[in-house]
């Protein structure tokens, strides 16, 4: 017995070590307020000069806010938040939303990766909660660092009781849709269990 559990001990550093490696070789580790090159504070300026060869388009989001989508060889990776939303080359990122599965935290989890094996990562899955906004869906885990989010999609991962919009349960091929990533959160305001009583907006 004892063998067994120091067997899968072993599988699972090793296999955190191997997503960390992979990770930083592929100079896309995320951390508290960066995501490879690309940081928190940075300008946008900046922001163009580390990711040369990318594309930076201007978008907006359902709530109104601006925001630069990063697009490298065809493919969306990033969505770069700005304070205040503006879109000027002297603008300073604020927050950033993760989409390529290649860029990973230092505990290996990455866009793209089962709630399950997150789990395995953070601890229990306290709920799935969804926004109005676009539907998002964020998984609260027990051990989730505090300058990060997790998006596991826009409504269709969770299975909701009716009338509510927060559940344990989900369905198996859940996954995280992206990351989102920013400083350190301090002094969090404490959980309101009546938010999940909310009706969700019809779309």
């Amino acid at each position: 017995m004892l063998v067994s559990d120091l067997g899968r001990v072993w599988a699972l550093q090793i296999g955190l070590l191997t997503s960390l490696g992979l990770a930083q070789a592929a100079g896309c580790l995320i951390g508290t307020d960066s995501v490879g090159a690309v940081h928190s504070g940075m300008t946008l300026a900046q922001v163009r000069q580390v990711l040369r060869g990318a594309t930076l388009r201007p978008s907006v989001d359902a709530a109104g806010l601006r925001f630069l989508l990063v697009i490298r060889d065809g493919l969306h990776t990033m969505d770069l938040y700005t304070v205040g939303g503006d879109l000027k080359e002297s603008s300073k990122v604020e927050l950033i939303r993760v989409f390529d599965g290649t860029c990973a935290t230092a505990d290996g989890v990455h866009p793209g990766m089962t709630l399950d094996d997150a789990g395995r990562r953070y601890g229990r899955l306290k709920r799935l909660r969804v926004t109005d906004t676009e539907s998002r869906e964020f998984a609260e885990f027990e051990r989730l660092p505090s300058w990060l989010r997790i998006q596991a999609g826009n409504g269709q991962a969770g299975i909701y009781p009716p009338g509510k919009r927060c559940t344990t349960n989900y369905v198996p091929a859940a996954h995280i849709a992206s990351l989102w990533v920013s400083g350190p959160v301090n002094n969090k305001a404490p959980e309101d269990e009546s938010t999940c009583n909310i009706p969700r907006q019809k779309r």
